[in-house]
């Protein structure tokens, strides 16, 4: 999918993938068309708009637990069993969708972090690799800002980060 692709896609389908990519439920390339710059305030807007559908969820939830109460009281005892299988049933409703807006208030809150340009967006999948080698990269910034000899140990470190791996070769007797 590409970036001229976006005008294409109706504001309805966008919506679906954006809900579909916080369920991990998207393939890498429209993961990819989702993360593009260009796309941020339309992802913003619709994780917004999904965020208030969720809420009104949660609120008619609520309301239909009170109106089932009310019906539920004035039949009795057999109410009673009526409104504890019907609260149950809006626990498990309700509690399903909370954890789901959940999630997308923290997508929600990445996107707004990269809009501002104080953020990376990190996927659950990718989070210990992106911390990594962030880690790794700021090391790295943090000895040369220090004016710090770098040991064959740092060196081979910072080669990871271009996907070479030269740790088993590094000759601890050079290695103050």
């Amino acid at each position: 999918m590409t970036s001229t692709q976006n005008n294409v896609l109706s504001d309805d389908a966008f919506a679906r993938l954006v809900a579909d990519d916080v369920k991990n439920k998207v393939s890498p390339e429209r993961r990819a068309f989702l993360r593009m710059p260009e796309n941020y305030e339309r992802w913003q807007r619709a994780l917004s708009a999904l965020l208030q559908n969720l809420e009104n969820q949660i609120d008619g939830i609520e309301s239909d637990r009170e109106a089932d109460r009310d019906r539920y009281s004035a039949m009795g005892r057999a109410g009673e069993k009526l409104l504890q299988s019907a609260d149950r049933d809006y626990d498990r409703r309700a509690t399903k969708i909370r954890k789901f807006h959940y999630h997308v208030t923290n997508r929600f809150d990445q996107v707004v972090g990269l809009i501002e340009g104080r953020g990376e967006l990190i996927d659950d999948e990718w989070d210990s690799a992106h911390i990594y080698r962030r880690a790794i990269r700021e090391h790295k910034k943090l000895m040369i800002e220090a004016d710090l000899d770098p040991t064959p140990i740092d060196v081979a470190l910072w080669e990871t980060l271009d996907r070479k791996w030269t740790l088993d070769a590094v000759d601890l007797d050079l290695v103050d």
